[in-house]
């Protein structure tokens, strides 16, 4: 069980290795990660509740990222997304940041970066 001061990512990704993966590194860092295989299972668990920071691909099954962004949009004290892709273009970048996400991130994910975004994000 975590302590009461840690914060919380919810980690909004189809593949489940990179779930993982990341969970792992954030555990190491001394983050707590709540893990979701689409933007509609967080949405349905309402994952915004508990999180401090969330983590979501843009191309996912159901939901995109954006999509995400856009119902997190109507939500009071939604915290901060960072959102992370494989398809790094210009187009996608300017959507991703136009929506309302505080970091983008290509992947492969540089986990340095990673965890000086949700650093950043959280403070």
């Amino acid at each position: 069980m975590a302590k009461a001061n840690t914060k919380i990512v919810a980690i909004v990704d189809d593949d489940l290795h990179l779930r993982e993966s990341i969970k792992d590194l954030l555990e190491t860092a001394g983050y707590e990660s709540h893990l979701y295989e689409s933007g509609d299972h967080f949405l349905e668990k309402q994952g915004y509740r508990s999180a401090d920071c969330i983590l979501a691909d843009v191309r996912m099954p159901g939901i995109s990222g954006l999509e995400l962004l856009s119902a997190l949009s109507g939500v009071v004290g939604c915290p901060p997304v960072i959102i992370m892709t494989s398809y790094a273009d210009a187009q996608t970048k300017s959507a991703v940041y136009r929506s309302g996400a505080v970091a983008f991130l290509g992947k492969p994910i540089d986990t340095e970066q990673l965890l000086a975004c949700i650093a950043g994000a959280m403070n």
